[in-house]
């Protein structure tokens, strides 16, 4: 009888275990996600800002070869997403960012030294007023996978991935402006850009975390990147645009630093 009762405690001990493991899994994924969707939303803003940047003439850190690689992640990046989550709001968000990527690839995929600059330029719009609908369901998901887990820390932790977001967004808006390309709606997303940068940068202020030296460190130096694109609005000239894409691409590097802090944080 004694047996049979430590069998029994064996085996519910092991199923009892391996829940715990398994909803840890499970927590390791959502997290891992919602910090790869953030980075996706940047990327997509990157990869029109480098388009961009190819049509005005920029071979800063080989552009096209970057081009390539961040197509590359995000479509890695969505089929991972695609067999790790199940839930129905994230299948449905795939269908419908795989179907708005591919017309937004093939126009990116026209970036080369051959093309016209006015065909790249009609591209240039097409992707600006198209990505929109990938960036908004990667978003969507992000949103949902936030309010799955218990984060403590929740909207500092989305603070600082849009900070990395905004960053790539004012700086390919920025390269938009400088080509001047004829959209009205430039003007309103930078704007908007702007605003988020500045909430997230508020949020992430007040937090507990203001107070760790090496975050405030890094959420100084994002702030001071925001200075230098509001800055460039009320110039009359433009500035060098290999500049301004290392400034964004360091604001980035700072909120991904950000965000391992606050992950650390929620781990405890």
């Amino acid at each position: 009888m004694l047996h049979i009762k430590k069998v029994f405690l064996t085996i519910f001990l092991s199923i009892f275990l391996f829940g715990s493991l398994l909803n840890a899994s499970q927590m390791d994924d959502k997290t891992k996600s919602i910090l790869d969707l953030g980075k996706e939303m940047s990327n997509m803003r990157d990869l029109l800002g480098i388009y961009t940047s190819i049509g005005i003439g920029v071979r800063y850190r080989k552009p096209k070869n970057r081009l390539l690689n961040g197509i590359k992640e995000y479509e890695d990046v969505l089929n991972s997403i695609q067999s790790k989550h199940n839930d129905k709001p994230i299948q449905n968000s795939i269908i419908k960012s795989k179907k708005a990527w591919k017309p937004v690839k093939k126009a990116l995929m026209t970036a080369n030294s051959s093309a016209s600059r006015e065909r790249m330029r009609k591209e240039a719009l097409f992707i600006h007023a198209n990505i929109r609908s990938v960036i908004k369901e990667l978003a969507s998901m992000k949103a949902y996978l936030l309010s799955k887990i218990d984060a403590k820390y929740g909207s500092e932790l989305n603070a600082a991935i849009e900070i990395g977001a905004s960053a790539n967004r004012l700086s390919a808006h920025y390269m938009m402006k400088m080509w001047k390309l004829d959209d009205p709606t430039i003007e309103k997303h930078w704007n908007n850009g702007v605003k988020i940068y500045t909430d997230s940068i508020r949020t992430l202020k007040a937090s507990k975390f203001y107070s760790n030296k090496k975050f405030k460190e890094d959420l100084d130096k994002t702030e001071r990147v925001l200075i230098y694109f509001k800055m460039l609005a009320n110039l009359n000239s433009f500035a060098a645009p290999a500049l301004v894409s290392m400034k964004s691409n360091k604001s980035l590097e700072n909120a991904q630093l950000m965000t391992k802090i606050i992950l650390k944080s929620m781990s405890k």
